[in-house]
């Protein structure tokens, strides 16, 4: 049985909350902040937990796994990173198996949204993906520790895995899960084209960018969009495909 208890951090970024996703009597998936009445939900929803698992270290994902397990005893698995050593049973990565209460999960790393990022898969394919990806809208990569290349490897690495269903930690759940990742790629692309095609203007920096790309975009989300577009010039300059100095990019074609 797979059951959620959404954390009351509504966002641009969190969209609805945190979605901290319990399995069966044993298990939580990325319990979230540490927000006292977020807390005690957890705890009336699941009082049995023994397994704490954690997807990656942000502030919206991990904190809380402290007083649950204060209050429970229960134990704590986490990527490299992810809280500090003494709090953490075991640190994980590519490969490992967590298993309680009959349910047994295998951490898939995916770097990306930060260096550390690990998702994780059942048996019957269902795909828990943190911020990897999200039930609607698109996840943000902020270099320096986000970062596009493998952010993009992620998602072809998951999309080979072939998930029956996503889980995300904000959003919907997706049926349509080989569709979403497809779409999630595609996505990438586009923007990276659109990049090349704003260069054969001439030089540009990720401002000039940004407002050639996203000519109606509310000024409040001009900072994260601009985050964006820097991720993917790293990507572009790291592949080739333009020349990037920190400050200014250019068309290959354009020297």
């Amino acid at each position: 049985m797979i059951r959620d208890v959404l954390a009351p951090n509504p966002g641009p970024f969190t969209l609805y909350g945190t979605r901290t996703w319990l399995l069966g009597d044993a298990l939580m998936i990325d319990p979230g902040p540490a927000i006292e009445r977020h807390v005690d939900a957890l705890l009336e929803a699941q009082p049995g937990v023994t397994h704490i698992l954690i997807t990656h270290r942000h502030a919206d994902h991990a904190p809380a796994a402290l007083p649950v397990a204060a209050r429970t005893g229960a134990r704590i698995f986490a990527p490299p990173g992810v809280l500090d050593d003494e709090h953490v049973h075991a640190r994980i990565g590519e490969g490992d198996e967590v298993e309680a209460g009959g349910v047994r999960l295998r951490t898939v790393a995916t770097p990306g949204h930060t260096a550390e990022h690990v998702c994780f898969l059942t048996g019957d394919r269902d795909l828990f993906s943190g911020d990897t990806i999200l039930g609607e809208g698109t996840t943000a990569i902020f270099p320096p520790d986000g970062n596009m290349r493998d952010y993009l490897h992620s998602l072809e690495r998951l999309r080979a895995l072939e998930p029956r269903r996503i889980y995300s930690a904000h959003g919907p759940v997706r049926e349509d899960a080989v569709e979403w990742i497809s779409y999630y790629i595609e996505h990438r692309r586009e923007r990276e084209r659109q990049i090349a095609a704003a260069l054969e203007n001439g030089p540009a920096g990720v401002a000039d960018l940004r407002r050639a790309i996203y000519p109606d975009l509310h000024p409040a989300l001009a900072q994260a969009a601009e985050g964006q577009l820097l991720a993917h010039l790293v990507h572009m300059a790291d592949e080739g495909e333009v020349e990037w100095d920190g400050k200014v990019a250019r068309s290959r074609s354009d020297r």
